[in-house]
């Protein structure tokens, strides 16, 4: 009867126990489910405000250009004695323009009643400029009507609509942004400028993201899209087969989210939207927006959840091997004793666990802590093991600290870095357990230990991986944009003493190196110019790829002089390396405590270095008219 009744008992404890674990994973299983949608929302914003500054910085150059162009002397030229020798001066300038930028599809000139005077088509494809062989009277469209209300000097822009050509639809479909400026010669208006803007092609290289799930999709203000990685739901308001695709139709209750507010996300219908505006220009807005459904939710989480399935597995597992046992125990003998405790807390940490006195002296480790440190219950019973375990003087204050929370708490929970026997580092999160006796003072302690140092290993590399380019091993971008704004804000505090000179440097004719040499021959060009860069340069310069033969240098330290002898200096070497010949063209500035300017200028430099006929150092100081 005495052991039906024991069974009994210690059945039910089971039953209770594992349905008490149960019930907590269950609930552990939502929160990491939740915790994950909402980890991904805010790297969807994440991802979207860094686009929004791409396209800030796309628009700052693109409103220098058009300046540039519309103040050109050749245009001005040409608008005042059209002569064939005039437009083909004219032409070149387009060309070179066409070829740096890339993302522009048509510049043309109009003269005050529409008609063109001058016309350069660029393909983004195949890289060819061509000049058509037959004008067009544009006379009809509504963005002359448009360019006609415009005052000198002023820049607008004529909305997002596809690309025509003798009024009928260029295909494949190429959605354009028009961006118009009047041309004045001898104070008068001579034409209007006109730039046709490739927005797909800017959309793809401005939303660029190395996660697919959180690329950004354009749609414009009626709520159709006009760039995403589905081709066949853009341009619902030009192609009516499309015109399902609306967002404000699919998604009105994130539509009201995006009238109201300028970022944020919402889920609606099992999917995630993260959303953010943008401005093109005054009166042109876009919304640039992440979708992720359930499934993709439901895979970015499905790690997490499957390691807490496991850990679910594990301890129910554990619970039937130990919790008997244990529960036997506790009915037969009601008695505490060491090996009860070690089991105990190897049952909750499933970790390696040593029992210490109230001196800290080791009393007991379990195969576990063995395995890990190295060290057998013989070498360290009755020592200080972790004196012996932390690593430096530094770990051993910490251990101080430790002590004396546990004087007025029972647990103390932290990472710490130990050594091994061999002395091998390694990274552990730490568990320190006061067991008490009943007047409430300290009889010893349990310390569990569980090495996370694969872990904390991945997240250093994944940290380099986030801030290194992987071709030349320099600096990216976002690490430069970082660097860039902590050297202007020491040179806002700091107005006397912080000098620092930012340089842009471009590899002359790329494109030219890949068309004729192939791909490898212009990532091993990429890659010599960056060691070049790096070998040639102080220490305490900071290098960066920027772009995909564009890199950034930062010179702390550094006069206007001294930086022109050194980007001089290196563009004489690069010049003079072995191998493909290839030449640069530097563009530099001081930097001030507005680093928006500060890049501009640089980039005008550059820009004055490429128009000039490259392999030339241009400056473009703080205190220059950039207008």
């Amino acid at each position: 009867m005495r052991n039906k009744k024991l069974v009994f008992t210690l059945l039910i404890i089971s039953i209770t126990f594992c349905s008490v674990v149960s019930l907590y994973y269950l609930q552990r299983y939502q929160n990491v489910k939740h915790q994950s949608f909402n980890n991904t929302a805010k790297q969807a914003l994440h991802q979207l405000v860094y686009t929004e500054r791409e396209y800030s910085v796309w628009r700052d150059q693109l409103l220098s250009v058009m300046e540039l162009l519309s103040h050109s002397q050749r245009l001005i030229e040409f608008s005042t004695s059209p002569s064939i020798q005039n437009k083909k001066v004219l032409e070149e300038v387009w060309e070179s323009v066409l070829r740096n930028q890339k993302w522009y599809t048509q510049i043309h000139l109009l003269d005050l009643n529409g008609i063109e005077q001058v016309r350069m088509n660029y393909s983004f494809s195949d890289g060819i400029v061509t000049v058509p062989g037959r004008l067009q009277d544009k006379s009809q469209e509504s963005y002359f009507n448009y360019a006609k209300s415009l005052q000198a000097e002023e820049i607008g822009a004529w909305g997002i609509e596809l690309e025509t050509d003798h009024g009928e639809l260029v295909y494949p479909y190429k959605p354009i942004l028009r961006i118009i400026t009047p041309v004045s010669a001898k104070d008068q208006v001579a034409g209007y400028l006109v730039i046709n803007i490739d927005v797909w092609n800017l959309a793809s290289r401005l939303n660029f993201s190395p996660d697919h799930d959180v690329r950004a999709e354009v749609v414009n203000e009626s709520g159709y899209y006009i760039a995403s990685h589905n081709n066949s739901k853009l341009f619902g308001d030009s192609i009516p087969e499309r015109k399902a695709f609306n967002l404000k139709k699919i998604a009105p209750k994130l539509w009201d989210h995006i009238s109201q507010e300028q970022t944020g996300y919402i889920f609606e219908d099992d999917n995630l939207f993260a959303f953010n505006k943008v401005s093109l220009a005054a009166k042109q807005k876009l919304f640039l927006v992440v979708q992720l459904n359930e499934t993709q939710l439901l895979q970015r989480a499905e790690r997490d959840l499957d390691d807490l399935a496991k850990e679910q597995v594990i301890v129910l597992f554990a619970m039937l091997i130990f919790a008997i046992p244990f529960a036997f125990v506790v009915v037969h003998f009601r008695r505490r004793n060491i090996e009860s405790k070690l089991a105990r807390a190897a049952l909750n940490g499933m970790s390696a666990v040593m029992i210490s006195d109230k001196s800290h002296r080791t009393l007991m480790i379990n195969n576990e802590f063995e395995s890990m440190t190295g060290y057998g219950g013989a070498s360290l019973e009755g020592k200080n093991a972790l004196k012996i375990l932390f690593e430096n003087t530094d770990d051993l204050d910490a251990m101080k600290r430790i002590w004396t929370h546990l004087a007025d708490e029972d647990i103390w929970e932290g990472e710490v870095t130990c050594k091994t026997k061999l002395r091998l580092p390694f990274t552990a999160i730490m568990r320190v357990h006061a067991i008490k006796n009943a007047s409430n003072k300290t009889s010893y302690y349990i310390t569990s230990l569980v090495d996370i140092s694969v872990r904390k290993e991945l997240e250093d590399r994944l940290r380099i991986l986030s801030e290194r380019d992987s071709l030349s091993q320099l600096w990216n971008r976002r690490k430069f944009e970082e660097q860039l704004e902590r050297h202007s804000l020491l040179c806002e505090r700091y107005p006397n003493e912080a000098t620092c000179c930012l340089a842009l440097v471009d590899i002359d004719h790329f494109k030219r190196i890949n068309d004729e040499l192939g791909h490898d021959e212009g990532d091993r060009v990429i890659q010599a110019v960056a060691q070049l860069l790096v070998t040639s340069l102080r220490t305490t310069d900071f290098v960066a790829r920027v772009g995909g033969e564009e890199f950034a240098l930062l010179m702390p330290h550094t006069s206007l002089s001294e930086a022109q002898l050194v980007l001089n200096r290196l563009r004489e070497q690069v010049e003079q390396t072995d191998g493909t010949k290839v030449t640069i063209s530097i563009g530099f500035t001081d930097l001030t405590s507005n680093s928006t300017r500060s890049y501009k200028c640089a980039d005008i430099a550059l820009y004055e270095s490429k128009s000039s006929g490259r392999n030339l150092v241009s400056l473009c100081g703080s205190q220059d008219d950039i207008a």
